[in-house]
């Protein structure tokens, strides 16, 4: 039977990238085609597993970090400030 297909969301401003991921993909495969996709250096790619800059992945494979689909990741350039997300706060409970 084959696996299901799985897809991560990557957001960096105003800007939201879904890309098909495989389990044994890498985030270091996952910067290589977003550079691709955006034109841009897979070394200035940097990737978050929230919006604290504490939380860069390093190049693990994709289902150590994550076992299930639509997992949003947060991306930073070399020169951008800081995470820069365009999305509405979280309601306060």
């Amino acid at each position: 039977m084959a696996s299901p297909q799985m897809y991560v969301r990557v957001k960096r401003k105003n800007t939201t990238v879904f890309l098909n991921v495989e389990k044994s993909d890498s985030f270091g495969g996952i910067k290589a085609k977003l550079a691709e996709i955006l034109g841009a250096d897979a070394e200035k790619i940097h990737l978050f597993t929230s919006r604290d800059e504490s939380t860069e992945t390093v190049d693990t494979a994709f289902v150590d970090n994550f076992c299930e689909s639509d997992v949003v990741v947060y991306m930073k350039m070399d020169g951008d400030k800081g995470i820069e997300v365009d999305e509405p706060p979280k309601p306060s409970a």
